[in-house]
């Protein structure tokens, strides 16, 4: 089936964002990629930041399908987990350039900045439902503030990942390998509120995300 230009401007800015950085992709940048002219492209999107609240609502609808509440037979469990994070990951990767260029692309756009927060909300309440659901199960042992602490440092780690990244080795490019480092860093986060008999399959979940790296 024939994309209609419409996405395909939209697939081709995610592209370029990504791999030149959003700050040094311009709408002429995007016409020349496809070959069309950017009369063509301001058909659809009168400037840029048309383009990139595009991109967004194909982030949010992205994340909303990655971060749905597991079915009553799957039940929530560390397993259940693993799709959450492999979610959370693949979120990060395919839109990599927000995550660089945050606090600049939410400056300069108020609708964009509050769509975001929106957006964050839902992945707050999805997160404070999944560690209910392990609390219940006796999985997790934290009451409500530790689960809301848990839950806002657990969003903190992933939406700053790549940005401590990039200023620690700004020379080196992301790369799938180095977004993984972030699963560490949560499962220690963790790992004092997992219940004995459940440690271990906290472990699998880094052999899981380990293994990836040796492929």
């Amino acid at each position: 089936m024939r994309i209609k230009t419409r996405d395909r401007i939209v697939l081709a800015a995610v592209e370029l964002f990504n791999r030149d950085g959003e700050q040094n992709v311009t709408t002429n940048h995007i016409a020349a990629h496809l070959g069309i002219s950017p009369g063509n492209l301001y058909y659809h999107f009168r400037n840029k930041e048309d383009v990139i609240r595009a991109i967004f609502g194909l982030y949010a609808e992205d994340l909303a399908s990655h971060m749905a509440p597991p079915s009553p037979d799957e039940g929530d469990s560390l397993r259940t987990s693993i799709r959450y994070l492999d979610g959370v990951l693949h979120i990060m990767w395919r839109y990599r350039f927000i995550y660089e260029n945050l606090p600049d692309l939410l400056g300069r756009d108020a609708q964009l900045r509050e769509d975001y927060k929106q957006v964050q909300r839902l992945v707050f309440n999805t997160l404070q439902d999944h560690l209910r659901g392990l609390q219940a199960a006796s999985i997790l042992l934290a009451d409500e503030q530790q689960l809301a602490m848990l839950s806002h440092l657990f969003k903190q780690l992933a939406m700053f990942w790549i940005p401590y990244q990039l200023t620690l080795h700004p020379q080196e490019p992301i790369t799938q390998r180095r977004l993984r480092g972030l699963i560490p860093q949560l499962l220690f986060l963790f790992r004092p509120y997992i219940a004995q008999p459940h440690l271990a399959e906290l472990d699998e979940i880094g052999r899981y995300f380990s293994q990836q790296d040796a492929t």
